[in-house]
Parts: structure tokens; sequence; C-alpha cells
């Protein structure tokens, strides 16, 4: 027992001093981070998503759109032989005249000979003469089940009220020298008005494209795809959907002429995607193939329509102060524009060279 005590003794003698462990205030160097996996892969998984909704997309615009959008003008109106007519019937309720109850059977002819069997479905202007050349127009399809929507945008541009002729003629001369586009008729309408209710019309006209359209929800047969949009409307509107489909400038739109009564305009399906391309004017007869034309372009109605107009263009490229950098023929409506008015040519040389160079201690 003596021996035990005495090697505690000895060991608690020579033992070191025990250890002070002060606890940790700081932490001198950044933990480590370890990313979670979905803010790892989170952007990827976003961009393939939305890859997937582009695919899916565009794949709905191949298969469910139409092949084509038709746009035909109505037929003759008595308004359309004698003026006076509007004096005493608003514009709404001008009737076909024999010879336009005539073209609008002609026209339905045509329409028959390029769709064939396909489905149509037609949106037409609430006036009489619309809807007096639809029914002409559904002739040649009888035995067939075609879709019929009732459209105010489709309207005639408004002129006013009652009309009466000889005070007419000088509205027409003073909207000839203002520009056709931007003048508006007394109590009517302006064509940049016209322009305003087709631009939100096409939105809506796309969005019924489709199984799953504006109200449609894919289970009611109704709501099956057509093959054929049918626009029974007015000559004004067949020009304006044009421009703001395909974006025309104001100057490309003042060069295009009214179509003739029961002339048709074919809008074709671009192979392989969503858009459409200005086929032109079809024409057919009981004996000969249909055919397109060009639409009636340029002063004297039988220029050639540039490339440019007949295919969608939101925008064009134009690179300032290259050489000839506004020579496009899409880029017409900004050659020729005069300078500023009281520019000092001897001082700062001529306008058409300046550049920002030249704006140094303005």
């Amino acid at each position: 027992m003596s021996t035990v005590v005495l090697t505690s003794a000895i060991f608690i003698a020579f033992a070191p001093p025990p250890r002070i462990v002060r606890p940790i205030t700081h932490i001198t160097t950044a933990p480590r981070r370890i990313t979670p996996p979905t803010l790892l892969f989170g952007d990827l998984e976003g961009r393939v998503s939305r890859w997937w909704d582009r695919r899916r997309e565009r794949a709905h615009w191949r298969r469910d759109r139409p092949e084509r959008i038709i746009l035909i003008r109505h037929g003759e109106s008595l308004g359309n032989t004698d003026r006076v007519y509007f004096s005493t019937e608003p514009d709404s309720q001008q009737e076909l005249s024999n010879r336009g109850y005539s073209q609008a059977v002609v026209a339905g002819l045509k329409l028959r000979r390029l769709v064939g069997n396909e489905t149509c479905r037609f949106f037409t202007s609430p006036y009489m003469r619309t809807r007096q050349t639809l029914l002409a127009v559904l002739k040649a399809f009888e035995g067939r089940t075609v879709q019929v929507t009732s459209e105010p945008r489709l309207r005639e541009q408004d002129f006013g009220n009652f009309q009466d002729p000889s005070s007419m003629e000088a509205v027409f001369a003073e909207r000839q020298a203002f520009g056709r586009f931007y003048f508006r008729f007394p109590d009517g309408e302006a064509g940049t008005d016209v322009f305003d209710r087709v631009a939100a019309f096409i939105t809506y006209l796309f969005r019924t494209m489709g199984r799953t359209g504006y109200f449609e929800d894919g289970d009611d047969p109704r709501s099956a795809p057509a093959q054929n949009y049918v626009l029974v409307t007015h000559g004004l509107l067949m020009r304006i959907f044009c421009m703001c489909y395909f974006g025309w400038t104001v100057r490309e739109f003042e060069q295009i002429w009214n179509p003739s009564n029961g002339e048709i305009w074919v809008l074709q399906k671009v192979e392989g995607m969503g858009t459409y391309e200005l086929q032109g004017r079809y024409k057919a007869s009981r004996t000969t193939e249909g055919r397109f034309i060009d639409v009636k372009y340029g002063v004297d109605r039988s220029q050639r329509m540039p490339a440019h107009m007949k295919r969608p263009l939101p925008s064009r490229l134009v690179s300032p102060g290259a050489a000839g950098a506004l020579d496009g023929e899409e880029l017409g409506h900004l050659r020729g524009l005069p300078g500023p008015r009281r520019w000092n040519a001897q001082a700062r040389g001529d306008w058409s060279s300046w550049n920002a160079k030249n704006a140094e201690g303005w």
C-alpha cells in the first residue's frame, strides 16, 4: 500500500502543469460553402424548360396554325355604283348590286378551287354587303360544315354618318392632299384608327389558332384547328391587315392599290414555320388552273412589289455612317428626307455628310 502511495506522489510531483483551454471567440478562415444541388443546377433546369417551351410552341405553330389566311373583298355594293345611296342609307346597310352577287358567287368558286375539301373558318365584317358576300361564297361549300364568326373589327372605315355626295367629293379631294392614312373623316375615322383595331384583331386571331385557342378547351369537336382562315371584309381592311402583319411602312402602304370587288388575297404558311407569306391575288376560272399574281402596286399599279413586303419584317437593319447605309429597298422611307431648315451649308458643310464629329461646339 505504501508503495502505491509513494508512486502516486512521485507522479504528481513530476507531472506537467495542466493546459488552459480557452473558448474560440472567432474563426480566422472562412468556412467552406456547400452549394445545394438546386442552386447548382437551377439555371440549367430553367434553360432546359425555356428551350422545351419554345420547341413545343414552334411545333404548335407548324401543326395547328392554318395553312392559309385568305382575304376576300365584298362584291360590288349599291354605294359603289352611285354614292347617292350613302345619303339615304347608312354605310353599314349598303346592299350588294346584282353584279356584286355574281362577283361573290365567283369568289366562292375560286375559294373552293383553292382549298378543295380542307376545313375553313370564316370571319366576316357585320356590314350588310359582307354578310351577303359570305352567303354567296358559301354556295360553293354546300354539303360541308364550316365555322362562321362575326367580327366588328373587320368593318369598313367609318366615313361619317349620312354622306352628302356633293360635300363628300370635296372631302375625298382633301384626303388625297392630306394623306390617305392620316386623314380623319368628319364624324368618322382616320386610317390610324383602323390600324389600331386591326392590330388588336390580329392578336385575337392568332390566339384562336389551335385546339386550345381563345375560347376552346380542346374537348369540343368545333375546336379542331381549321386548315384555312377566310376573312370576308373590305378593301381598306385587307391592305391594313397586311400592313399590320407584314410591318409595312406608311409609305409602302400608300403604294398598294385597293383590291377589286370580289378579289382574293392569299397568305400562305411558310413550310416548316408558323409565319405567312403573301402569295398575291388568286386568279382562277372554270377552264384554267389557279395562279397567283402580285397585288397592284406603284404609281401605275403594275410595278413589282418588293420581296421584303411579302414576309413579316418586324425591324429593318441599318448601319449609320456606312457607305450606302440607306440604299436597301426596305429603307426607302428614310431616304431623301429634308435636313434642318436653318442649316448653314457654308459653315457646316452638306447636311447629308454631317456626322457626330461635326457636333463639337454645338
